[in-house]
């Protein structure tokens, strides 16, 4: 058993709650999440701990149960842009684990974070015997480069709506219902984080937070951020000013 792991404690049923939609795993039968559960193993990453780097080799893939995965590329003078910010039920390294070559990026905890496991073997055994897991990771991926193409396209925008972009892209990761039904989103992520994501400076970045602070559109406070009218964030981005 690789160093720092442990058997899986949670049940398929409890995996399958933190699954959301757009996961890797949000359109897999539960059979396949009882061989995961059944094969994976549990990992802990303090904040700030490496889970892969790039040119690793593509061993395994990592489940997010809790706390949060920053997936980060640099650029030949060190400027790091930040790709991702993985959360509850989304899956890191897959990519790499399908196609046998390296890891493209790196991946960090970004707080404390506990992580399912599942090694190369055992992720391609599942694809190659069991159609359903395969047609539900096929979807899932489909979404995940439509995402990623978006991502980029959002690169040509000017500063604020490439911002009203990013935080939707967060929004629709990280949003949870409350009890009375309302959907709402807090993250925790340093504002020099946020300007990675958005690939921004941090003071470009501030301006615009104080402006989406003034229309009630999102708030950042003491390393949380509140997004708090996707509506208006919508309306922003597809605006021509």
């Amino acid at each position: 058993m690789e160093e720092g792991t442990r058997r899986v404690t949670q049940t398929p049923e409890e995996l399958q709650d933190i699954v959301r939609q757009g996961s890797l795993l949000a359109d897999v039968p539960r059979a396949s999440l009882e061989t995961l559960i059944s094969e994976g193993r549990d990992r802990a990453l303090t904040k700030g701990q490496i889970l892969f780097q790039k040119g690793d080799p593509g061993d395994f893939v990592a489940v997010v149960l809790s706390g949060c995965l920053k997936v980060s590329a640099y650029s030949p003078s060190g400027h790091e842009t930040v790709l991702n910010l993985l959360r509850q039920g989304d899956v890191a390294g897959e990519l790499a684990v399908i196609d046998g070559a390296e890891r493209s990026a790196d991946a960090s905890a970004l707080e404390a974070t506990e992580l399912l496991i599942l090694s190369r073997g055992s992720f391609n055994r599942l694809l190659e015997s069991d159609v359903e897991f395969a047609a539900g990771v096929a979807r899932a991926l489909c979404t995940k480069l439509r995402t990623t193409s978006d991502a980029l396209e959002a690169t040509t925008l000017d500063m604020s709506r490439r911002v009203a972009t990013s935080l939707l892209r967060l929004a629709g990761q990280h949003s949870e219902e409350d009890d009375g039904g309302d959907l709402s989103c807090e993250i925790a992520i340093d504002q020099g984080t946020l300007a990675r994501y958005c690939g921004l400076t941090r003071s470009n970045l501030n301006r615009v937070l104080k402006r989406f602070e003034t229309a009630g559109a999102s708030r950042h406070e003491k390393g949380v951020l509140h997004i708090l009218d996707t509506d208006w964030l919508e309306d922003y981005a597809l605006s021509e000013d």
